[in-house]
């Protein structure tokens, strides 16, 4: 049978989750390939500009398609259901011939059956596509039909998707090599083995009989060789396990390992149990006494010839605390510890570690339901049966899921790795981080770390080494789209601190690409069991670790590639383990042992600034990061801390990305929605420091009865409404509702194939309540449409698949078609019934002709108040669903509205100033009752108002109504009013006058359906009765108008102008100012007289405060003898720089003898006088004998003044 690229046999193409939801058109005109929901007119596909798609796929919801071979360029997720029923094809198989994916947002999904409701046989998440593809894998579905389900993401572009399928009865058509048995449905093969007589690589044939291929032989030969005694080696040992499960728990114990639980494609009820026998490579299923349910990411751990198991997920959604022990010798479970209430010890965790520590079970991070990612380590006491959470000191690792913890049992530590950690509330990343736990000081270090992020992997130590097996790991070349790869094999030595890689045999690449695997240690040798690569794995890997003694050279041993830890002792290479136990068969110390680290390691350089906690910080092994005092740096400037003992306890906020584990930090931490629109939990700002007293943060983080009312764990939500409001994504295949950085644990294995985070989408997506055909199938492949056979489009949306609706049956936990909730005459899938008239009306067949764009009849006419080409909304005044069967309600608007909302009813008033519900309320500022009459603006006079109608609340006003009351009696009232709008669109306006002055008839109407544009008049005073008194009221309706609009009222009543009244009063107020003004200049001269007067008195009392002195003048006749005159007083000033000298001066006589009667002879002049260093010495007052002898220098005046 020919491959054959999605054509023929009833291919259907499921577009599922479209957000565009406009009607779909089938086009028969001459567009190749055919558009969807478009114009096909001028031959080629007209799509909405915003779209970005070639053939507007994203308005179609499920069709046949005529070729399926086009690209795709949005987010879209699409269903192909595959039919060979009808030919009587017992097998049908998928092949993949190249799929490009995005990350963790493309994946393929394959169901063996009608839908996904059907067993799923492959999801293909990440690498694993690209490596099917490349392998070129053929899966079967023996059910003859197969469903295909695509998720494409959005944030790149790549090649898609190329799948090929095929009709048969055997498998690959026996490979060429065979002929099939059309009766049984299997191969007779020629040569070669397998069920599809596919030759085996010789490689791999090889490698299952613990050799290598012998070189030089060509292609059809395979001859196998022996490896060399000292080579590390990698087998098959075995593929045929019962189950292929993920996540499982692996316990050896003696020369068996248990396997217990894990994750499966097909539904099982009771735990999984799988007994591997080590000596002859076989498996045994152990039936046990009351099993409890099955699970996956839980701990088993062996105690006392028991196992111990602790945690998980059962079923769906419900992650548990049980703590159970399953006695060996009776195959019986005992339940020790009930599932309790979150606040119990121990909480519920899944992708948790646990091991045994002496009498006690520790149990490491996790991921919790209440909690998220949390940090906590639970102790388990086997003498006391108690719980209890462990107080630990060092660094502060983040809480993790899917990490690994192994011990050493030579250094007596543990060691964990990697795993998956919140970043942020709706996000989260790998880690590659290393860290130590000391069981005996209940410490935590930090180690180097390996630059190669991975979760969901698994370890292993052999003497010395960490060998890590990746699982889901990312390439670092690209953040954005990078692939996921498993390419290589990591190890830490433990005593150097180093990471290298092991080399990996090219024919185990693909084998050994996998997450979700177990690996447990057997005699120094290492198995690896199950594990998922798209997937579910059902085999058994073998390590065997080489021989150090194989490298002969002492230089190559520290570079030993054969997965143990290679020392020098007495000169040679030896393993580890090997050289301590010659230690002390020797009874030689082990400082006899030398341990050279390799040169070919690698690792990711540490930041110290990258640390945000001082305890991290002062715990990094063999690294000087210092704190100081709010970081983390290799240089202090001030005062360090270097032991984590010295750190002050605080709780860092930022740890917490889940409202409860935010809110049990309380009071020093907040759960916030921050600018960014995500929540945060921020620290409380209070005046004192944000401390605790003696209290580790994983005893913070330990739940004791926190009240869960003020938040809401995801896990716990049970709709899809009330999970998105919350800030979760609710899964709509599964029905779960989960944390948003929590996406990746829904996702691993495919377990969640749709899912939103958008309250809008539940309604979309919830099957039950949809109300239409068209929705039923746009919501996604879990839904189907029953028809009730009445013709008229009414039917229910139900969850089903292509055969029928299916039920949920809780004693075989699986879904099964149950068609007694509908016939398979009415059960629609790919289409709707042709007549869809919701119930309202019916379709004729002459209509057939005028089919619409979707496929469907047209509705002849439509009842019950409905109206639309499928009668799918009520008529205008009438509000409703009219969906499905739905009633239509008249609106109750109270007269003041024409129209409501069609589905709630909520009135849009046509009256400015009308609002409520009902149009039964009148705004503020505005009077009146819109039950009776309608509502007014009051209007108050001799002021301008102005009304800017043009916001979203004024499309639906038509009408505005004024009212006002002149005060003023016997002044005339003016009336103005303009409308602003587009042309013809003013509306018309009325004018109404109440007033008792005119009798009987009390009311006047004026401006009659007059046009709003410029509207004036005025109305005279001895016409109408103005006044607080005369109760004249003016009433404006505005009406038939449009929006947007402006509309500008006044009303004014400015009196005429009394001239001698002016005039009078003018020159009154003039003359009353001059009088005033002349006052005030009277008070201003009167004052400065006072202040003049009050200046020379102060002057005179300062004059005559000077100090005085009595000289005796000799007046002689003749003057002109005396040349040089002396003062009489000498008044030097403060620096003696200057002084004030006084002479006595004969005035003039005018040629008399004496001076004129009544005039003084004398006069005393004063002139302020430069003082010199020789004057100054004289003004000193010196002895008596000296100062008779002593002449007065005439001194240098600088002007005179007599007086």
């Amino acid at each position: 049978m020919q491959w054959k690229l999605w054509t023929a046999v009833e291919a259907f193409l499921w577009i599922l989750f479209a957000h565009a939801l406009s009607e779909s058109r089938w086009q028969n005109a001459t567009c190749i390939p055919h558009c969807f929901s478009t114009d096909c007119s001028k031959a080629a596909c007209t799509c909405s500009p915003d779209g970005g798609e070639l053939f507007c796929e994203s308005c179609q919801s499920r069709m046949r398609l005529p070729n399926v071979q086009y690209n795709y360029s949005r987010k879209l997720r699409f269903g192909w259901l595959l039919n060979g029923r009808s030919q009587n094809f017992s097998y049908l198989h998928i092949r993949i011939e190249n799929f490009e994916n995005e990350c963790q947002l493309d994946s393929l999904h394959f169901f063996d059956g009608d839908g996904i409701y059907s067993n799923r046989v492959v999801s293909l998440v990440g690498s694993f596509a690209k490596e099917a593809a490349l392998q070129k894998k053929e899966f079967v579905a023996t059910s003859g039909q197969a469903f295909v389900y695509l998720h494409s993401g959005l944030a790149c572009s790549m090649a898609g998707l190329n799948v090929s399928y095929r009709l048969d009865h055997c498998p690959n058509s026996c490979s060429g090599n065979g002929i099939c048995n059309v009766t049984t449905g299997l191969c007779d093969c020629f040569k070669g083995s397998g069920p599809s007589c596919r030759t085996i690589p010789c490689n791999q044939l090889c490698a299952q009989n613990a050799g290598k291929p012998r070189k030089g032989l060509n292609d059809r030969e395979c001859k196998c060789e022996e490896l060399h005694p000292g080579e590390a080696l990698w087998q098959v040992l075995n593929s045929d396990a019962p189950f292929g499960v993920a996540s499982q728990a692996v316990c050896v114990v003696g020369n068996s390992a248990w396997s217990i639980g894990g994750y499966t494609f097909s539904p099982v009820r009771s735990i999984i149990i799988m007994l591997y026998h080590f000596n002859n490579n076989s498996w045994t299923i152990p039936r046990t006494i009351d099993a409890p349910l099955n699970r996956y990411g839980h701990s088993v751990v062996e105690y006392g010839g028991d196992l111990y198991m602790f945690g998980g997920l059962v079923g769906k959604r419900q992650i548990t605390n049980d703590f159970m022990k399953l006695d060996l010798e009776t195959l019986t479970w005992k339940r020790l510890t009930h599932q309790g209430i979150y606040a119990s010890m121990p909480f519920q965790t899944m992708g948790h570690t646990a091991h045994v520590i002496g009498n006690s079970m520790l149990t490491f991070l996790g991921f919790s339901p209440l909690y998220g990612y949390v940090n906590t380590v639970q102790e388990y006491n086997f003498l006391n049966g108690t719980w209890k959470a462990v107080h630990t000191t060092g660094a502060i690792p983040r809480g993790t899921y899917g990490h690994t913890s192994v011990f050493d049992p030579i250094t007596r530590m543990l060691y964990f790795y990697g795993g998956f950690r919140a970043t942020s509330s709706t996000s989260g990343d790998m880690i590659d981080d290393l860290y130590l736990y000391d069981p005996a000081k209940r410490q935590w270090k930090l180690l180097p770390s390996s630059g190669f992020p991975s979760f969901l992997h698994s370890a292993a130590i052999l003497s010395g080494i960490m060998i890590v097996l990746r699982g889901h790991a990312r390439e670092n070349s690209n953040a954005k789209c990078g692939k996921f790869v498993i390419d290589s094999i990591l190890t830490y030595d433990i005593s150097c601190g180093t990471w290298s890689t092991l080399a990996i045999p090219d024919y185990l690449n693909t084998t050994l690409s996998r997450y979700g695997h177990r690996t447990v240690v057997h005699e120094k040798m290492m198995h690896l069991f199950g594990g998922f690569s798209g997937t579910l794995m059902n085999d058994v890997l073998l390590f065997r670790p080489g021989n150090c003694m194989y490298n002969r050279a002492k230089e190559e041993c520290p570079n030993s590639q054969q997965g143990l830890k290679c020392v020098i002792y007495k000169g040679r290479c030896r393993s580890l383990e090997d050289a301590l136990q010659r230690t002390e068969v020797e009874k030689r110390g082990s400082q006899t042992i030398e341990t050279p680290c390799s040169y070919k390691s690698f690792g990711r350089n540490l930041n110290c600034a990258s640390i945000s906690d001082c305890a991290t910080c002062t715990s990094i092994e063999g690294h000087p990061c210092r704190w100081c005092g709010d970081r983390c740096s290799t240089d202090c400037v001030t005062q360090h801390i270097k032991k984590p003992d010295l750190c002050p306890t605080t709780i860092n906020c930022s740890f917490y990305y889940n409202c409860l584990s935010c809110e049990r930090a309380s009071p020093h931490c907040t759960w916030v929605f921050n600018e960014h629109h995500v929540y945060t939990c921020t620290e409380v700002k209070t005046q004192s420091e944000n401390s605790v007293t003696k209290k580790s943060l994983s005893e913070v983080v330990r739940p004791s009865g926190l009240d869960a009312s003020a938040c809401k764990s995801c896990s716990t939500i049970s709709s899809c409404s009330e999970c998105t409001k919350n800030g979760c994504f609710w899964c709509t295949t599964t029905q779960d509702c989960f944390d948003q950085n929590a996406l990746v644990l829904s996702h691993s294995y495919g377990q969640c194939i749709q899912w939103t985070g958008n309250q809008d989408d539940c309604s979309l997506l919830d099957c039950p309540s949809i109300q239409t055909c068209k929705d039923c199938l746009l919501a996604g492949p879990n839904c189907g449409w029953c028809d009730d056979g009445s013709g008229t489009g009414l039917g229910h949306c139900m969850y089903g698949s292509s055969n029928g609706p299916v039920v949920w049956n809780e004693e075989r936990s699986t879904y099964f078609v149950d068609v007694g909730l509908c016939p398979l005459t009415s059960w629609y899938v790919t289409s709707c019934p042709a007549c869809q008239c919701n119930g309202h009306g019916f379709c004729s067949n002459e209509t057939a002709e005028e089919e619409s764009s979707s496929g469907q009849l047209k509705c002849l006419s439509c009842a019950n108040r409905t109206t639309g080409s499928h009668c799918e909304r009520c008529v205008e005044g009438y509000y409703g669903n009219a969906l499905n069967g739905g009633d239509c309600t008249a609106c109750e608007c109270n007269g003041q509205a024409t129209h409501c909302d069609p589905f709630h009813g909520q009135c849009y008033c046509n009256t400015k100033g009308v609002s409520g519900y009902n149009c039964d309320k009148c705004e503020q500022k505005y009077i009146g009752d819109p039950r009776n009459q309608t509502c007014f603006y009051e209007l108050t006079v001799d002021f301008v108002f102005t009304f800017n109608l043009n916001g979203e609340d004024d499309a639906h006003i038509t009408r505005i109504n004024f009212v006002t009351r002149p005060p003023k009696e016997n002044t005339d009232v003016s009336f103005k009013l303009t409308c602003t709008g587009l042309l013809n669109s003013q509306g018309k306006v009325n004018l109404t006058v109440f007033s008792g002055a005119f009798g009987n008839n009390r009311l006047r109407r004026f401006l009659i359906g007059s046009a709003c544009h410029e509207v004036e008049r005025r109305f005279s005073a001895e016409e109408f009765l103005f006044g607080t008194d005369a109760n004249t009221t003016f009433f404006v309706f505005l009406y038939d108008f449009k929006t947007p609009m402006i509309i500008q009222i006044s009303f004014a009543q400015t009196p005429s102008v009394d001239w001698m009244k002016f005039f009078i009063t003018f020159a009154l107020c003039f003359f009353i100012l001059l009088v005033v003004a002349f006052a005030l200049w009277k008070i201003k001269q009167r004052f400065d007289l006072y202040r003049r007067r009050q200046r020379l008195f102060v002057e005179m009392a300062q004059m005559a405060s000077r100090p005085f002195g009595v000289v005796q003048l000799q007046l002689t006749p003749d003057a002109s003898q005396f040349r040089n005159p002396r003062p009489i007083a000498i008044e030097p000033c403060n620096d003696y720089r200057a002084a004030v000298v006084t002479f006595a001066v004969r005035l003039p006589t005018g040629g008399q003898k004496f001076v004129p009667d009544g005039q003084t002879g004398l006069a005393v002049a004063s002139a302020l006088c430069t003082v010199t260093p020789g004057q100054l010495a004289q003004l000193q007052t010196p002895p008596l004998v000296v100062q008779r002898k002593r002449k007065l220098k005439r001194p240098s005046c600088l002007f005179l003044s007599s007086s």
